[in-house]
């Protein structure tokens, strides 16, 4: 099914490329008699679009109802060569690509920050499927635009956009899920030192963390207790849940817990300790980011009244900015101005940024 669907959704976005390559120059000499039957075919160029974006979307995050698959899929999560199993994605044509989007990023060094994103972010998209998938909407996007705007440059900006936002969601899912295991961090460390003074052992207190504890906790939690009964020791599950949210203080604790494996001691008074100081840091950077907010409010004003003031002008009044982009001097200075703004805004995100 999944096969009869991706060639249906390759068949749409060829259609799609080919309806705007054809339909430029038509659209570019149209006149008011046929203005009515290019609106029309302008709708059903849009249709077409629609459908063909719903069909890829379909393939890439559509259900697997393969039992066997998915079991190995679920597996393959925990294997020792973690990023070498195969793609949910059967379409030969497809799949091929996915690879190759991989060892592209494998190549540049960016496949395991794209891993490490998705996996934060808890999206369960390999690194090429979600490089496709953005990559697939873009394009679709972009030739939409070029089809409405008949201009191909704004189709090229508009692929650019979408597919420099799909990077940005994914990167503040991530930090936000991040943030969260962060803040819910004191408590956890709490809970499991009460566990471990109750007559829990380490183990048990892990499970008490991964059923009672809140998300995305409970989730970190719960994928190392199945590693710890897949043969692994809690010390290094818990070192993977800090390596992948990149919490330091989640890592000093876990080297206490390895510490106190190896030499003994009351590891409960050493958890209620750390987390007694991780709520005081938590207090204080709250604090900080409080009064910092009237900084971080006035750089975003002063970075986004340009782009904005560019925006209603090159809608309302385009001639006026025509100067810009038609004359070398016009080219300079907008080359100039986003430099100056680049340079602003990390300045001004140096100035308001406290590390605490």
């Amino acid at each position: 099914m999944k096969t009869l669907i991706a060639r249906i959704a390759l068949l749409g976005a060829l259609a799609a490329i080919a309806i705007v390559v054809l339909a430029a120059p038509a659209l570019a000499q149209t006149d008011e008699s046929a203005s009515g039957t290019m609106s029309m075919f302008v709708m059903l160029s849009a249709i077409g679009g629609g459908v063909a974006l719903f069909l890829f979307v379909l393939i890439i995050f559509g259900p697997n109802k393969n039992v066997e698959r998915d079991l190995s899929g679920r597996l393959g999560s925990y294997a020792a060569a973690q990023g070498q199993g195969d793609t949910r994605v059967k379409n030969p044509i497809l799949r091929r690509f996915i690879r190759q989007a991989e060892s592209v990023a494998e190549r540049r060094g960016l496949f395991s920050m794209i891993e490490n994103a998705l996996d934060q972010a808890n999206m369960p998209l390999r690194p090429g499927e979600a490089i496709a998938g953005a990559i697939g909407v873009a394009l679709l996007f972009g030739a939409l635009a070029g089809l409405f705007t008949r201009n191909a440059v704004a189709g090229l900006i508009v692929a650019g956009v979408v597919l420099l936002s799909a990077a940005a969601s994914v990167q503040f899912v991530a930090r936000r899920e991040r943030t969260r295991f962060d803040n819910q961090l004191p408590d956890t460390l709490n809970l499991i030192s009460t566990s471990l003074r109750a007559g829990y052992s380490l183990l048990q207190a892990l499970e008490a963390v991964g059923s009672e504890a809140p998300e995305p906790t409970r989730r970190e939690f719960g994928r190392a207790i199945n590693e710890t009964r897949l043969g692994r020791t809690p010390a290094d599950a818990l070192k993977d849940i800090a390596i992948r949210m990149e919490s330091v203080d989640f890592d000093w604790a876990v080297l206490a817990i390895s510490i106190q494996r190896e030499v003994g001691g009351n590891l409960a008074e050493v958890l209620q300790t750390a987390a007694e100081t991780m709520m005081h840091r938590n207090r204080l950077r709250r604090e900080m980011k409080a009064l910092t907010a009237e900084g971080r409010i006035s750089a975003i004003v002063l970075g986004s009244l340009p782009i904005a003031l560019f925006g209603f002008l090159f809608v309302t009044n385009r001639r006026y900015l025509e100067p810009l982009f038609e004359s070398i001097p016009g080219i300079i200075a907008i080359v100039t101005a986003i430099g100056l703004m680049l340079a602003g805004a990390f300045w001004m995100t140096r100035i308001v940024k406290v590390d605490v």
